[in-house]
């Protein structure tokens, strides 16, 4: 047997496994540039003092009687309380107190987080420090009008009535908006479900679809944000294993944009010219550190269709993820009755791969999980060694593949 070590699970446990194939497959990784993790906290505090394009904090803060800052949920994987500890101090050294400053959870359409996400997420010292909220898709909302796109704008009334409006976010690759962090905190994190059905509306028409790059989804959000109002906007680049590898603070646009370029550089994934005789008859997408739910393995798509030209025609597609919540929640598109919901078996997407064996590899998953959003083709299993006898009976004994360690990965 050869082994192979994939992180895993985001959040929950010893986040590691190991992938187990006969000897007789021929098996290559490739993995992200990555970087070096910043430890050091003067470094992240330099950063939120010479901010990029807006006035440091307390420049903004001084003679202010309230803030909020608006964190994304425990979806995504960086971890925020060393960050949140300085815009505190930052906070208070402008005359904010603590008793006047609220942390909302961004969450969108996703489930709300407990004392035990937000621990994980912003560390138990911000979490008994101040007030914590987390987002309502459909209550404490503001109308505010349309964007140029004609995205209606219902916004969190406890984030529109803060003086001040500070946000950190993970820049990492989105199949919709191009990257995340920036505006995207706010649009989907903090609006309306009117508003977040129309943002992922224009997605399903094919309106701003792109991976790594700034697309016209991402702009309306941006649009939506110049009108909402972001006075400090906080950018992380991740590590493979959910590290610091930068960060950039100061305006949602400028500093997004400093962000996105090292984001390019630190999860480049260099991809082989391949000959027709040495493309690969398997894929093995693993979704680590977006792996909480099932919900979020649509994003191993991207990643497909980015390196599609390493794969044989018909190539199986396997995606990887702990789901250690199992299916997840998404009130948009992942529930029985939601306004956006569909097995992605009807989805123009799974036609165009309809050559290509795909599975679905997760220990805490089951049959009913998988159907509810993947058609009935699907192989699944929660055993890897029996995912892996499947698959020698579609591509035989001696198949090429190829494992992805990680789903923020950019060709």
């Amino acid at each position: 047997m050869k082994s192979f070590t994939i992180p895993w699970s985001a959040w929950y446990g010893k986040e590691e496994y190991v992938l187990e194939f006969p000897d007789t497959w021929n098996v290559r990784e490739f993995s992200m540039q990555d970087a070096k993790e910043i430890t050091n906290l003067v470094e992240l505090e330099t950063a939120l003092k010479n901010p990029i394009g807006a006035p440091p904090i307390q420049e903004i803060a001084r003679g202010k009687k309230n803030a909020v800052i608006v964190v994304e949920d425990i979806s995504r994987p960086m971890r925020a309380g060393p960050i949140c500890e300085l815009v505190l101090k930052e906070l208070n050294e402008a005359g904010i107190s603590n008793e006047n400053i609220t942390l909302i959870a961004a969450l969108g359409a996703h489930r709300p987080m407990t004392r035990e996400d937000f621990i994980k997420k912003v560390g138990e010292k911000v979490v008994d420090s101040v007030n914590i909220e987390n987002h309502h898709p459909y209550e404490n909302l503001v109308f505010l009008g349309n964007s140029n796109m004609g995205t209606p704008i219902y916004l969190n009334k406890t984030y529109h009535e803060a003086d001040v409006k500070i946000a950190v976010g993970t820049v990492i690759p989105h199949p919709l908006a191009g990257f995340g962090g920036g505006a995207k905190i706010i649009l989907p994190g903090v609006c309306g479900i009117q508003t977040l059905e129309a943002n992922h509306q224009a997605a399903v028409k094919g309106i701003g679809v792109g991976l790594g790059f700034i697309t016209e989804l991402r702009k309306d959000i941006e649009d939506v944000c110049v009108r909402v109002g972001l006075d400090f906007s906080i950018n992380l680049v991740s590590t493979m294993k959910r590290g610091i590898a930068g960060i950039f603070a100061g305006h949602y646009i400028q500093a997004h944009r400093k962000a996105a370029e090292l984001a390019k550089r630190v999860y480049h994934t260099e991809l082989p010219k391949l000959s027709p005789d040495e493309r690969l008859d398997v894929g093995f997408f693993n979704l680590y550190p977006e792996d909480t739910e099932l919900s979020q393995t649509v994003k191993g798509f991207p990643i497909f269709f980015s390196a599609h030209e390493l794969f044989k025609r018909g190539a199986a597609i396997i995606f990887m993820t702990a789901a250690t919540e199992g299916r997840g929640y998404h009130s948009l598109i992942g529930e029985t009755g939601g306004r956006l919901y569909q097995n992605w078996g009807e989805h123009l997407l799974f036609q165009a791969l309809s050559d290509n064996p795909f599975g679905i590899f997760s220990p805490n998953l089951s049959k009913a999980d998988i159907f509810h959003y993947y058609p009935k083709r699907t192989i699944f299993h929660k055993d890897f060694k029996k995912m892996v006898q499947d698959l020698e009976k579609i591509c035989g004994p001696s198949p090429r593949a190829g494992i992805f360690p990680t789903s923020i990965l950019l060709t």
